[in-house]
């Protein structure tokens, strides 16, 4: 069985010094644009370290559309961040899953850009037809030009 998106899953927190809307924003901009009329968020409210309100934003999407919007992040980043991918991919897989994180800020700009830091779009990427450690997402990913 060939490999294929399953899911795609990007979360955010948004602090109670930013804006809900830009947070939304910044995630519907790593999604093509057809389809952003088309999702849903989720919201739930946390608490933070001392007790500050964070809100944690969900976009949930399956099958075609998850598998569009993967090729779009592939798209749109970097050769560089491309580059950081594929030698880093081992540490953002687990199983049948992959896991990005992307700049909230470079995100609300329209710019799908890695990032380490804390102020991130995670996304994670489940995918069928994958069995244990295989090669078989980073051939996937190639094949769509994200590595």
């Amino acid at each position: 069985m060939p490999v294929k998106v399953k899911s795609l899953e990007l979360i955010a927190n948004c602090h109670a010094t930013e804006d809900v809307s830009k947070v939304k924003q910044a995630m519907l901009n790593l999604i093509p644009e057809k389809l952003r009329s088309k999702v849903g968020f989720t919201q739930s409210v946390l608490r933070g370290h001392y007790g500050n309100p964070i809100t944690r934003i969900v976009l949930y999407m399956k099958n075609k559309d998850a598998e569009e919007t993967l090729k779009h992040i592939a798209s749109k980043m970097s050769d560089i961040d491309k580059r950081i991918l594929k030698t880093s991919l081992d540490l953002r897989t687990e199983a049948s899953k992959l896991y990005l994180r992307f700049s909230k800020q470079e995100a609300y700009l329209g710019n799908m850009v890695l990032e380490d830091s804390d102020d991130i779009v995670r996304a994670i990427v489940t995918f069928k037809g994958v069995r244990g450690k295989s090669k078989s997402i980073e051939e996937y990913l190639e094949s769509i030009g994200m590595i």
